[in-house]
């Protein structure tokens, strides 16, 4: 008969039989490779809620952000008129107003009443009505006017007496040429551009 022989302590991995040794080894990996994968998929699924949850956050932002937004402005479009009114008003307003009313200002005296005055920018002038006592301080004014800057010269377009008035003044329209060197053209084209 074989001695048996029995060991009552568990012998360590490297003392086993080759076979058992590879089963624990095989067994050990496995669960290590479980958990591994059991991690990554765990991972994975985070990342990919946190994926879905940050695609939704961002439609609701660019929904958000599509109601706030205005409307996008009508291109301008300006018909033919209204280019020529816009261009007229520039044109008035590109007189030279201190340099016109200081030539009048210095200009003013007792002898005459300076009663109007409208600019004509297409002319280069400006046109006046006013009272004089006679013909010779309306003749005296208008040559001092002509001379005066911003004034390049200065007649009369008309003249009456004011009958209903107890001096009766000699009333004149006038027309005072502006010196070209003051005055600042117009634009001849669209001032305001036309949106594309």
């Amino acid at each position: 008969m074989k001695q048996l022989q029995v060991d009552f302590v568990a012998p360590s991995l490297w003392r086993l039989p080759v076979a058992a040794r590879q089963r624990r080894i095989l067994v050990g990996v496995s669960v290590t490779t479980a958990l591994a994968v059991g991690a990554v998929f765990w991972q994975w699924q985070q990342l990919d809620q946190q994926l879905a949850e940050t695609t939704q956050a961002i439609a609701l932002a660019r929904q958000e952000i599509v109601a706030r937004t205005p409307p996008a402005p009508v291109p301008l479009l300006l018909s033919e008129p209204q280019i020529v009114s816009i261009n007229n008003a520039i044109a008035q307003l590109n007189i030279p107003w201190p340099a016109v009313l200081d030539g009048f200002e210095r200009l003013a005296g007792a002898d005459i009443a300076l009663l109007q005055i409208e600019p004509d920018h297409r002319r280069r002038l400006v046109k006046g009505v006013a009272e004089a006592k006679d013909h010779q301080r309306m003749l005296g004014y208008l040559e001092l006017l002509g001379s005066t800057a911003p004034f390049a010269g200065a007649m009369v377009t008309r003249q009456e007496v004011n009958e209903k008035d107890p001096n009766r003044p000699l009333r004149f329209l006038f027309e005072a040429r502006l010196d070209d060197s003051t005055v600042v053209a117009a634009p001849l084209t669209d001032p305001v551009g036309e949106a594309e």
